[in-house]
């Protein structure tokens, strides 16, 4: 199971998906006043200048997503004896992902309108990303094996 190459593109999927939740994606700053507000797990913070964080909305919707591609690749990676099962939930992780980021768009944006903030993305925004590649590999991968577990039950 694990041996395979799109488990271990599935379990990375799994790894980027935790630091994705773990780490803060985007940062927003109201230049006229100085204050420093950052989107992450929690919601929409406010940063004070003494480094406490000051809870302002909640994005619970961007944790439920990559809670949701992180969950479904941990199961596409223990379904390894249904390879079709595992090329349909991989595509469906893909929607997940295009989600998130859809997601991150709408809560940039009323965010920045509300808070008449500019806003500037972080490290773990582009994690979601390098998730969907790895998807895309884990799927011709599985893709391989299913040609090949065909092309072998031909010849007997």
């Amino acid at each position: 199971m694990i041996q395979r190459i799109q488990s271990v593109y599935l379990f990375l999927i799994v790894i980027l998906a935790g630091l994705t939740i773990g780490l803060p994606v985007a940062s927003l700053i109201n230049v006229k006043s100085n204050l420093l507000y950052v989107i992450d797990i929690r919601g929409i913070s406010l940063i004070q200048p003494t480094g406490a964080a000051v809870f302002q909305s909640a994005t619970s919707m961007l944790t439920t997503f990559a809670a949701v591609f992180g969950t479904i690749s941990l199961i596409t990676i223990f379904s390894y004896k249904n390879r079709v099962k595992q090329i349909r939930l991989s595509v469906l992780n893909f929607l997940f992902m295009i989600g998130y980021y859809v997601a991150l768009i709408i809560y940039i944006w009323i965010a920045c309108s509300s808070l008449a903030a500019e806003w500037h993305l972080r490290f773990a925004a582009v994690l979601p990303i390098i998730s969907m590649i790895f998807n895309y590999l884990a799927i011709g991968a599985i893709g391989k094996d299913e040609k090949l577990v065909k092309s072998l039950d031909r010849i007997r």
